[in-house]
């Protein structure tokens, strides 16, 4: 059977960056928040509405990707949109979709194309099944392009929340960023070894994104004293031991590199370490996070991390990387994947 591996990875980022204090300048609401210090998130970016959107961003990441991949646009197969957000400027749109109008603008002409929303689990759930489709010898080659323009829920959160126990107070810790990956057929050691997720529907409720019934904002409400309680930490850890048991091999047997979380908060990824290593029974392996740097930048979160560590020459190729999604819906899983030089 035919193995995939991540061949390349590109990233976009706004022009404009702030530090989370000159963010909540903004606030209307009266509201008072010590956000950087419970969270750790000390910068970010934030598209500028009149020149940049979804579809921008979108592009450029795509773009970057493909100029370390060895490929042209018209090489790929298939184009994957796995982020949550709008295109064209900032109305809702679903045809075109995302993935279709960013083919038709870097000049994929070859490729077919769609968008997946799974809240921040896009992008694996767009690398689970472009992983496939390489299994299955359907496709030679395709990308996952991952556009995040949520600083726009951060916009309602200024308008409306009141206290570090609104359920609006996770919106404080969002960002804007793209990611785009090239997966192809496995050359050697490089691949990716599985990747598998679950959803938990009982607990959708806990984050629900929707139009505000007081301003004309998109808002975020969150739980997340239930979200982050060690149940649904540890989910992941049961999860990705149930998943090595099929394979007949535990986490101490995989033996990785490194991890990487989604980047909620850097508390938080403390804390999903700890529960991986209360679960399988071994210490974690060193993770990688900028948290602090760029914020919870939603289902581009992961590869943004990578992307960040490659661009500083501070991960080798041959690396073992286990990356673990955690969305709202609940959405959990696992990937574990060699990589090679994937940033050029």
């Amino acid at each position: 059977m035919n193995r995939s591996r991540i061949r390349a990875l590109g990233a976009a980022l706004p022009a404009g960056e702030f530090t989370t204090n000159e963010v909540l300048q903004r606030m209307s609401s009266g509201g008072e928040f010590d956000v950087e210090r419970i969270t750790g998130i000390g910068h970010r970016h934030m598209v500028d509405r009149t020149e940049e959107d979804t579809l921008t961003l979108g592009v450029a990441a795509a773009l970057d990707c493909l100029a370390g991949s060895g490929y042209d646009p018209a090489d790929l197969d298939v184009i994957i949109c796995g982020g949550t957000t709008v295109h064209d400027g900032f109305r809702m749109v679903f045809e075109p979709s995302a993935a279709g109008e960013i083919a038709r603008r870097i000049g994929a002409v070859n490729a077919t194309g769609y968008d997946v929303a799974n809240a921040c689990g896009g992008t694996m759930t767009g690398i689970y099944l472009l992983d496939n489709l390489i299994r299955a010898g359907i496709v030679r080659t395709g990308m996952v392009v991952t556009p995040e323009v949520i600083s726009p829920v951060t916009e309602g959160a200024l308008a409306e929340a009141v206290d570090a126990r609104d359920p609006q107070f996770a919106a404080l810790t969002l960002a804007d960023a793209a990611v785009a990956v090239v997966l192809d057929r496995a050359v050697g050691d490089e691949a990716v070894h599985y990747i598998d997720m679950i959803t938990c529907a009982e607990y959708s409720p806990l984050c629900i994104a929707k139009p505000s019934d007081n301003t004309e904002n998109m808002i975020m409400l969150t739980d997340n004293l239930t979200m982050q309680a060690a149940p649904r930490r540890e989910t992941w850890a049961k999860f990705h031991r149930d998943v090595l048991a099929k394979n007949g091999t535990t986490f101490a047997d995989e033996d990785f590199d490194y991890i990487v979380f989604h980047q909620l908060g850097v508390g938080f990824t403390e804390k999903l370490a700890e529960s991986g290593s209360k679960i399988h029974g071994v210490p974690m392996p060193p993770r990688l996070a900028c948290v602090e740097k760029y914020g919870n930048t939603g289902a581009s979160t992961h590869f943004l991390v990578l992307h960040d560590y490659l661009s500083r020459g501070l991960i080798a190729p041959g690396s073992k990387i286990c990356f673990v999604p955690t969305a709202s819906g609940m959405v959990f899983g696992v990937l574990s994947a060699t990589i090679g030089e994937l940033v050029k």
